[in-house]
């Protein structure tokens, strides 16, 4: 290789180099808790995150009814809604598809979306055709149009998807178990606090996360009036 050519070669695999610390550094900076609020932050983000709250409201859910073959959907919906998306991001991150279990960078998302997508379509197709029971349907419904609103987000822009199933999980068990649930509301604003403490989102994107959580709910309940 010519002395030009090296220099040439050199300082693109420089710019690219110094372009990937970059990244690595502002995420070191947004990953790691330094202060005692954001440590605080950190343990509530990941309290409220989508599959801790989801599993939350699954076990809720179905430990009210009483049919004999509840626990063969929970499982259903365990693996195909829960354990499949969370493994795919663990097998991601393991080959450095991704670069935190959070997927900071909005453009390395999208796989880990149509994963999710898949799982909850799948768990609501599975549930529609073989009678499960209605409350299990409707929560594999609504997380089936909120992951395809949510992937087809941000494909553009950058939407907290912690508020969005914060607000979603909050709707559907005030739905189900009515005014003693209401104490719950109160994890909306701090799971929305937390994302922008640890400044993994701004104040738009909770905002924004929130409202989709409460439209989906809102358009699910119009689609299965019955229910």
């Amino acid at each position: 290789m010519h002395k030009e050519e090296r220099e040439k070669s050199n300082t693109g695999d420089g710019l690219v180099l110094s372009a990937s610390s970059s990244v690595a550094a502002t995420l070191d900076a947004i990953l790691k808790p330094n202060t005692m609020g954001e440590y605080v932050a950190y343990g509530i983000s990941q309290v409220g995150s989508p599959p801790v709250l989801g599993l939350f409201a699954l076990i809720l859910i179905a430990t009210t009814l009483t049919l004999s073959k509840v626990w063969g959907w929970f499982g259903l919906y365990l693996l195909l809604g829960l354990f499949t998306p969370l493994g795919f991001l663990i097998w991601q991150l393991r080959h450095g598809h991704i670069t935190d279990l959070d997927v900071q960078l909005r453009e390395q998302r999208k796989k880990s979306l149509l994963v999710t997508i898949l799982g909850f379509a799948l768990s609501w197709l599975i549930m529609m055709l073989g009678h499960a029971p209605e409350e299990l349907t409707f929560m594999a419904g609504i997380g089936m149009i909120q992951w395809l609103i949510i992937f087809m987000i941000t494909l553009r822009w950058k939407i907290s998807v912690h508020t969005t199933s914060a607000t979603g999980v909050t709707m559907l068990i005030l739905r189900i178990f009515g005014l003693s649930a209401v104490p719950l509301v109160v994890t909306i604003p701090l799971i929305a606090w937390s994302r922008i403490k640890l400044k993994h989102h701004t104040p738009a994107q909770t905002i924004a996360g929130t409202i989709l959580g409460v439209a989906v709910f809102l358009l699910a309940t119009l689609i299965t009036p019955a229910y």
